[in-house]
C-alpha cells in the first residue's frame, strides 16, 4: 500500500465505496513541498448496506486503508453532522477505529459548540425529543410486537441518532440517549475533539464568517455556507413548489407507518390498538352503532364516557357534551405520532450539516460538500456574503464556480433543490456554470438496491429524477457508490478519455483529481 498522493497543483478526492454513507479523503499539495495535506470529511455508513455491493468491504478495512494512505495522520478532520452514516466508522467500544490516528485539527458546525447558547438550547430540545421517541418506541413494541415493521422503522431512525440499535436492549437505548458515554455517535465526536485539542485544536464554524484557511496548503480555503443560525430553517425539510424534482409517487421519506402496521394484521384499526380486539370498539364503528340505534349497545354509557354522538350538523362540538371526553378515547394516532416525532428528530439533525465550499487558489474552482443539508439549509445560503480583497463574494458566485458537488443526503428528494439560474434560492442550476460547466462532476454516496429494500414506499436514494438531472448536467461524470461513471453517447471519446485519465476506480474507492489551473 502506498500513500495517497496530491497533484502538483489541485486536489485528489477519494470517495470510499464501503456502503450507504459518507467518507471522503482529500489530498492537497503541501505548501512546503512535503507530504500532502490530508483532509477527511466524515467516516460512516448504514450497517447492512455493504452486503448489496459486489465488493463488500467492512468499515474496519476502510479505516485501515485510510491509515495506510495517510500514515495515520489527518491534518484536518471535518464532521458534517452527528448521524450514524457519517460517524460510526470513527469509534467503537473496543479498539476504536481511529485510536491510532493523529488529528491535527477538527472542524464542526456551530451547532456542536458547547459555548454557543442557541446550540445548547437545540441540543436540549433534541435530547428531550429523543427520549420521547424512545418511550413511544417502547410502548409501540409492547402493543404490536418488537418484530413489527413500524418498530423496525423507528429503530432505523434511532440508529441514526444513537448508533447501533439492533443489538441493544431498551435500557441500553435509553442510557445512550441520556448519557453520551453510551452513544456511539457522541463517542465518535468526542474522540475527534480530544485528538484535535492536543494539536491545533477544534473550530466551530458559522455561515458568512470569513473564509477559513486549510492549514499547510498555501491558499486553499473554505467558505462556510451552512447550517443557518435560524431554528425555523433548521427544521424546514421539504422543497416547496418548483424547488422539488419529480418524485415518482413517493414523498421520499419512506415513512408510511399506517401501511407498515397494516401489513401485520387483517384489520388496520385492531392492528394499531394496544388492547386485544375483544376489549375495544373503534370510535367510528361505535358512533355508527349509536346512529343506527343498535339494541345491544348501551348508548347512555357511550354518551357519558366517550362523547355523545352528534345527531345534527349544527351541534356544538366544542361544548362539554361533545368536547370534554376526547381524552378518554384511544385510537391509532399514538402510533403515527411516533413516526411524526421521528421525522422531526431526523430533520433537526440533517439540516445542521456543515456546508463548505473549498476554493482552489489559482483557478478559483470550487468543491462543494453539503453533508445531508436539506431545504432550510439550502434556502439560507443566498443570505451569505463575503468580502474578499474589496470584492463581494456571494453563494451564487461560489456555486457557479463549482466543479465538484457532493450530492446531498444520498440523492434524496429534499437534499438537492430544483430551479433555474434566475431563482433567488440556491439550486442545482446555480452550479457549474461558464468554464466550470465542462468539468462539473458529482459524487453520490448511495447503494440504491439496499435503499429500495428499506420501507414501503422505499428510500429512493438517489431519486431517479435527481440522478437523471445530474447525469445530464455532468455529462456522465457521476460517481455513485454502487455504479461507475458511464460515457453518454453525445460525449466525444476524446473528452471522456480526458476525464477518465484523472480517475482511479477500484473496489475500495473512486479517486478523482482536479487541476488548479
Amino acid at each position: 500500500m502506498t500513500a495517497m498522493n496530491a497533484p502538483e497543483n489541485g486536489v485528489a478526492v477519494r470517495m470510499y465505496r464501503h456502503g450507504h454513507g459518507d467518507c471522503f479523503l482529500l489530498a492537497f499539495p503541501r505548501d512546503d513541498g512535503g507530504d500532502p495535506v490530508y483532509v477527511l470529511i466524515d467516516c460512516g455508513y448504514k450497517p447492512g448496506s455493504q452486503k448489496f455491493l459486489s465488493h463488500e468491504k467492512s468499515i474496519g478495512e476502510i479505516v485501515k486503508h485510510i491509515g495506510e494512505a495517510t500514515d495515520h495522520r489527518i491534518d484536518l478532520m471535518i464532521v458534517t453532522h452527528e448521524h450514524q452514516d457519517h460517524v460510526n466508522g470513527i469509534w467503537k467500544k473496543k479498539n476504536p477505529y481511529f485510536e491510532a490516528f493523529t488529528i491535527q485539527e477538527a472542524w464542526f458546525a456551530w451547532t456542536e459548540d458547547p459555548n454557543d447558547a442557541l446550540a445548547n438550547d437545540l441540543r436540549k430540545k433534541h435530547s428531550d425529543q429523543l427520549l420521547s421517541l424512545l418511550e413511544a418506541r417502547k410502548q409501540l413494541a409492547i402493543a404490536v410486537g418488537p418484530d413489527n415493521s413500524v418498530v423496525h422503522r423507528l429503530d432505523d431512525l434511532l440508529s441514526l441518532e444513537i448508533g447501533d440499535t439492533k443489538n441493544g436492549t431498551e435500557e441500553e437505548l435509553f442510557a445512550a440517549a441520556k448519557n453520551p458515554t453510551k452513544s456511539t455517535n457522541k463517542q465518535a465526536i468526542k474522540l475527534v475533539k480530544q485528538k484535535a485539542a492536543t494539536k491545533r485544536g477544534v473550530k466551530y464554524l458559522s455561515p458568512g464568517s470569513r473564509p477559513v484557511d486549510v492549514h499547510g496548503t498555501g491558499g486553499i480555503r473554505a467558505y462556510v455556507l451552512g447550517p443557518p443560525r435560524n431554528e425555523d430553517l433548521l427544521t424546514d425539510e421539504d422543497p416547496v413548489g418548483d424547488e422539488s424534482f419529480p418524485q415518482e409517487r413517493s414523498n421520499g421519506h419512506g415513512l408510511t407507518f399506517a401501511a407498515a402496521a397494516k401489513a401485520h394484521a387483517d384489520n388496520e384499526a385492531e392492528s394499531v390498538s394496544p388492547f386485544r380486539s375483544s376489549y375495544c370498539i373503534p370510535a367510528d364503528r361505535a358512533m355508527g352503532y349509536m346512529a343506527r340505534g343498535r339494541d345491544d349497545i348501551d348508548i347512555d354509557f357511550f354518551n357519558q364516557h366517550y362523547g355523545q354522538y352528534p345527531d345534527s350538523v349544527d351541534a356544538d362540538l366544542s361544548s362539554e357534551v361533545f368536547g370534554n371526553v376526547e381524552w378518554r378515547r384511544i385510537d391509532g394516532e399514538w402510533l403515527f405520532s411516533a413516526g411524526t416525532l421521528a421525522l422531526k428528530l431526523n430533520r433537526g439533525i440533517n439540516n445542521t450539516s456543515l456546508v463548505l465550499a473549498f476554493e482552489l487558489p489559482k483557478s478559483k474552482k470550487v468543491l462543494l460538500f453539503v453533508g445531508d443539508a436539506q431545504r432550510g439549509n439550502w434556502i439560507s445560503w443566498a443570505d451569505n456574503e463575503w468580502l474578499d480583497d474589496g470584492k463581494t463574494v456571494t453563494a451564487k458566485d461560489l456555486l457557479a464556480r463549482t466543479v465538484l458537488y457532493k450530492c446531498g443526503h444520498h440523492g434524496s428528494h429534499n437534499a438537492t433543490l430544483a430551479g433555474t439560474t434566475d431563482d433567488d434560492y440556491a439550486n442545482l442550476s446555480w452550479m457549474g456554470l461558464g468554464q466550470a460547466s465542462g468539468e462539473f462532476t458529482s459524487m453520490i454516496n448511495a447503494v440504491n438496491e439496499w435503499a429500495m429494500t428499506k420501507n414501503d414506499p422505499p428510500w429512493r436514494h438517489p431519486l431517479k429524477s435527481i440522478r437523471d438531472a445530474l447525469d445530464k448536467k455532468c455529462q456522465g461524470r457521476v460517481f455513485q457508490t454502487d455504479t461507475e461513471p458511464q460515457k453518454p453517447e453525445d460525449v466525444s471519446t476524446t473528452t471522456w478519455e480526458d476525464f477518465m485519465s484523472r480517475v482511479t476506480i477500484n473496489e475500495l474507492f473512486f479517486e478523482y483529481s482536479i487541476e488548479d489551473k
